[in-house]
């Protein structure tokens, strides 16, 4: 207001003129004129979010399609509320987005420092909120500010504010990080989200997971209708790296396992395959023949040899040889051909080969030492079992009928069973040493899965190898 001056209390006061809304103050006098004008506003906050934003957004373009479709809508009061733990990249997403916001969206925003008190965040929100408003507004910043005048006149900033940018043909919205990363309201009981419009542009704002409205928001407040959406976790390209080498092992791991189980279901067929060729009716008679083709072999070859050493002395001696023999080759018979019937296919000594008739040069050793010592044992045991026959029945003869045998041929007797017995126990354990190796050729071909059926020496390994 300006007036004349006018004298008050005896003194001239000049004129006076309330300036304070108006942009500029323009005075002068006999052609002088002076204008002055404040400065407009120019808010500098988008350096302090140019050191929060990444130098490059990875993985996120679902939620800027969102946050670019939230801010292409026309309703009022709308919000959009994302909840995240920290480290998920929240301040990362909305700083990009502040940066880089869709063509047509100018966007104010605030990032929420948790060092600091609730008080001062409060503050701080007032400050560089009401500034950015307020350069979007083209004006200066109001004089006179107070605490009990800086909220409402950044309440009347958001309709202000969001008119200026629809007659240049943009649209603003609000971005408010971290609601709730402070004690949530300040000693007065305000808090950021009190400030928050509730008829304006559209908000985005960001929180804790489960971080509640404060009680100082309004019932009606639209922060209050709008549920909070799960911001997806972000990972970086360490954490991708490290995920996509964990997914290639688990990869290969479920590969190596899917192999080994199709080899383990391969084997399994190889292996009920070969059970059922090993113990097959042609393989148990085929095993049953070579068995007892190896016995009759040996046995035919000791008789040869015993009538060689005693038949052309003694043919007598030479028979009883012979029958012990037998009772050997019975025993061979019990301890060779009954296991190579069970072994089947797996019992497959190739006739043709020495090997297959020879055992090692040790065994041969022992086994032609076994066999001499029962020639002439047997065949001394046999001479005096048949002298002492011969003196009994020449005893007959001259009717000494009730004379009971002589001790002499009692004990030549038992000696004689006795090598018989042994005959037999000497057969069963050579059959069973020469079916151990096949034995336990069959057990390493059914503990590495290959089939023992091959023809060969059984001191070769399954695979073929030589032992």
């Amino acid at each position: 207001m300006a007036g004349d001056d006018r004298d008050q209390g005896g003194r001239r006061v000049p004129p006076s003129v309330d300036a304070r809304h108006a942009r500029g103050v323009q005075f002068g006098d006999h052609n002088v004129q002076h204008n002055h004008f404040a400065p407009p506003v120019r808010s500098a906050y988008l350096e302090h979010v140019r050191r929060l934003a990444p130098q490059t957004l990875l993985d996120r373009d679902a939620e800027l399609a969102r946050l670019a479709a939230f801010c292409a809508g026309d309703q009022s009061g709308a919000y959009l509320w994302w909840e995240a733990r920290p480290g998920d990249g929240r301040t990362a997403l909305l700083s990009w987005f502040v940066l880089h916001p869709p063509a047509g969206v100018r966007a104010v925003s605030f990032f929420v420092n948790g060092r600091r008190t609730a008080r001062r965040n409060r503050d701080a929100f007032i400050d560089v909120v009401l500034e950015q408003l307020v350069e979007l507004t083209d004006g200066s910043m109001p004089g006179h500010l107070t605490e009990s005048t800086r909220e409402a006149h950044l309440l009347r900033r958001y309709a202000e504010a969001a008119e200026a940018c629809r007659r240049r043909g943009e649209r603003l919205v609000l971005v408010v990080d971290g609601l709730g990363e402070d004690d949530g309201t300040d000693a007065r009981g305000a808090s950021i989200a009190a400030l928050l419009p509730a008829d304006g542009p559209p908000v985005v704002v960001t929180s804790a997971v489960g971080w509640r409205i404060p009680a100082d928001v309004p019932p009606d407040h639209p922060l209050r209708r709008w549920r909070a959406r799960w911001l997806p976790r972000h990972v970086g390209p360490e954490e991708r790296r490290r995920a996509a080498e964990e997914a290639a092992r688990r990869e290969l791991r479920l590969r190596q396992a899917e192999r080994e189980r199709r080899e383990a279901e391969q084997r399994a067929r190889q292996e009920q395959a070969a059970e059922s060729e090993r113990t097959s009716r042609a393989a148990r008679a085929e095993a049953a023949r070579r068995a007892s083709t190896l016995v009759g072999g040996w046995i035919l070859a000791l008789v040869v040899t015993a009538w060689f050493a005693w038949g052309w002395n003694d043919p007598g001696i030479a028979r009883i040889l012979t029958g012990q023999l037998l009772l050997g080759g019975l025993g061979a018979v019990a301890g060779l051909v009954v296991p190579a019937v069970r072994l089947g296919a797996a019992y497959r000594p190739a006739l043709r080969s020495p090997a297959a008739w020879l055992p090692s040069p040790r065994a041969a050793l022992a086994r032609g030492a076994a066999v001499l010592a029962f020639l002439v044992l047997g065949g001394a045991l046999a001479h005096d079992y048949r002298l002492a026959r011969h003196e009994r029945l020449i005893e007959e003869l001259v009717r000494r009928e009730q004379q009971l045998p002589g001790f002499g041929e009692v004990l030549t007797l038992v000696f004689l069973l006795l090598v018989g017995a042994g005959a037999v126990v000497a057969g069963l354990l050579v059959g069973q040493s020469a079916v151990a190796p096949w034995q336990q050729r069959h057990r390493e071909a059914r503990r590495s899965g290959l089939p023992a059926t091959r023809p060969g020496h059984p001191t070769e390994r399954p695979g073929g190898a030589a032992g």
